[in-house]
Parts: structure tokens; sequence; C-alpha cells
């Protein structure tokens, strides 16, 4: 019997698909554009502004310790600037501030939108935790939920979720006052996000 070959079959079979295998590796690395490092940033002359530590999940700061909690959101989109100003993530936070403030001498905006490509990548913490460090610095600040689909900021500071943000666009207001509540945090105010509709994407 000269054919078929099984042996060099199964080897021509194994070599075809590791080279298959290799360059479709190759191919999905190449093709991938999520940065993972510093050094990527700075090879894309991308400047960048702070660097946040990882607050954790499972664990939360309370009197000098921490204690463990169920729930991982409240971990995510807590106000960590608030309970724990002298800790290297609130100091994470104030040189972001202070970065975005140096970014802007020529005052030419007072908005600042923070944003994201997918959900629970962290823009609720970093929203809320910056919104207290300019509140902090004496500047009078409004926090503004546009998160149409799952708003949690009134969750983080505790207060009725409407009236809010859609109420605002869906009607004709000439009292603002209904919507702007007030914090425990001075100079800090909130808008949340309101009743949430069914087409976000076309509201916004």
């Amino acid at each position: 019997k000269i054919s078929p070959d099984e042996e060099r079959n199964m080897i021509f079979s194994l070599i075809i698909a590791m080279l298959v295998s290799l360059s479709l590796a190759f191919a999905r690395e190449y093709s991938d554009s999520t940065v993972r490092s510093i050094s990527e940033l700075q090879n894309r002359q991308l400047t960048i502004l702070a660097l946040i530590p990882s607050i954790g999940k499972g664990y939360r700061y309370q009197k000098n310790r921490y204690q463990t909690i169920g729930n991982a959101e409240k971990i995510q989109r807590r106000m960590i600037t608030q309970e724990d100003p002298k800790s290297p993530v609130s100091e994470a936070y104030r040189s972001l501030r202070t970065s975005l403030i140096y970014s802007n001498i020529n005052n030419t905006g007072n908005v600042i939108l923070i944003s994201s490509p997918g959900p629970g990548e962290g823009k609720t913490t970093t929203i809320v935790n910056l919104a207290i460090t300019y509140a902090n610095l004496g500047k009078k600040t409004v926090l503004l939920d546009t998160d149409l689909r799952k708003p949690v900021v009134h969750n983080v500071f505790g207060i009725d979720r409407e009236p809010g943000v859609s109420k605002i666009i869906s009607s004709n207001m000439d009292n603002y006052d209904q919507v702007v509540r007030g914090t425990n945090i001075k100079n800090l105010n909130v808008i949340n996000a309101g009743v949430i509709p069914p087409n976000p994407s076309e509201m916004l």
C-alpha cells in the first residue's frame, strides 16, 4: 500500500493547522487596537492626564481599613474622594483635576464630558470623584447624568432620579430649580437622568 500515506497526511495536517492558527493569532493581534500600557499611549502621541489606581472589587474604605461588602457596584461607583481624601486614589483624582485645569489655561470651556466605549468601565466613578474634587476647590459644579439607559448617579448621592435630563430635553422648561438637586458636598449640585426614555440615543 502506497496511498494514502496516513502518517504523512497527519504530519501535513498538523503543520497546516499550526500555520493557520498562528496566522489567525497574528492577524487578531495586529488588528487589535486595545490600549494595554502607558507606552502604547505615548507611542500614539496622546497626552496622559492622570493614572487612576484600581479601587479594588469587594472592598470599601471605612475607618482606616478595608471592609468586604457584597455589592461590587458600590465599590466601583463610590465617592472615595469624599470618604478617604488622603488615599492614593483620591490624590490621583486631584491630579486629574489639576491636569484638566492646566490643559485649559485659556478658559475656553467649562464643560467636561466623561465617556467610554462600553458599560462598567468607570465612567460614573470618574465623573463623581472628579466633580467632588472641583467642588472641594471652591468651584461651583453641576454633575449632569446623561446616561439615559442605566443611570446610577442618583443612587450614589441617595437622591430621587426624577425629574431630570429627560424632562429638560422633552419639555420647554423655564425654571430649572426643580431638576437641580443639592448634595451634602458644598458647591456640588446634581441633575439626574430622570425618566428612562424608550429612545435614549435619539433623545440625546
